[in-house]
C-alpha cells in the first residue's frame, strides 16, 4: 500500500499544486480479489492531500467497493474510480494515447518525443511481468528508460513528469 500511495502522490502533486493533466490508473492483480483497478483523477480529485496516511484512507475507502460486478467505472469520491478491469482491459482504454512502457533497456526518455497525450506503463519493485511487457508491445508501445540504474516507481514518475515538464519549456 505504501508503493501505491507514494506513486500516486508522484503522479498528482507537485509542491504547491496537483497536476490537473494527469490520471493514474493501478492494476493490482493480488489476493483476495483480483484483478481490481483503481484510477485517480487529478482535474476532478477532492478533498485528499498529499500524505501517505491521506491518500490510503482514501483508497481504504474505495476498496470498500471490490464487490462490483462489472468492468465499468465506478466514483467512489471525486476522482477515484475502482473496476474489476485488469490489466489487459485498462490498456485497451489507454492505448488511445502514445504509449511508453519503462524498460531498462529501453530508449533514453530524453531521445525519444513524448507524445503531448501521453500514458507510461511502469511496474513494482518486481518488474512487470512477461505477458504484461508482450501484451505492451503488441499494443505498440515504446520502451523507454530512464537511465542505467533501477529506481522506485514513484521516483520514476517524478523523473518522467521531470522530463515532460522540461520539454513543455522548450
Amino acid at each position: 500500500m505504501d508503493l501505491i500511495c507514494r506513486s500516486i502522490i508522484s503522479a498528482l502533486w507537485l509542491s504547491n499544486e496537483m497536476r490537473k493533466d494527469t490520471n493514474i490508473n493501478i492494476c493490482l492483480n493480488g489476493p483476495p480479489d483480483p484483478p481490481l483497478s483503481l484510477r485517480l483523477e487529478g482535474a476532478r480529485l477532492k478533498k485528499v492531500s498529499p500524505d501517505e496516511r491521506n491518500v490510503a484512507t482514501w483508497l481504504k475507502k474505495c476498496l470498500k467497493y471490490r464487490d462490483i460486478a462489472n468492468d465499468s467505472w465506478m466514483e467512489t469520491h471525486d476522482g477515484i474510480y475502482i473496476s474489476k478491469l485488469d490489466f489487459e482491459g485498462v490498456l485497451e482504454e489507454i492505448n488511445k494515447y502514445g504509449l511508453y512502457i519503462l524498460q531498462k533497456e529501453g530508449r533514453d526518455i530524453r531521445e525519444v518525443k513524448i507524445h503531448e497525450e501521453s500514458a507510461f506503463i511502469l511496474g513494482d519493485n518486481i518488474g512487470l511481468p512477461e505477458n504484461i511487457i508482450k501484451r505492451c508491445e503488441e499494443q505498440k508501445a515504446e520502451k523507454v528508460s530512464l537511465g542505467p540504474r533501477n529506481y522506485f516507481t514513484s521516483h520514476s514518475i517524478t523523473l518522467i513528469h521531470n522530463e515532460i515538464d522540461r520539454t513543455e519549456k522548450n
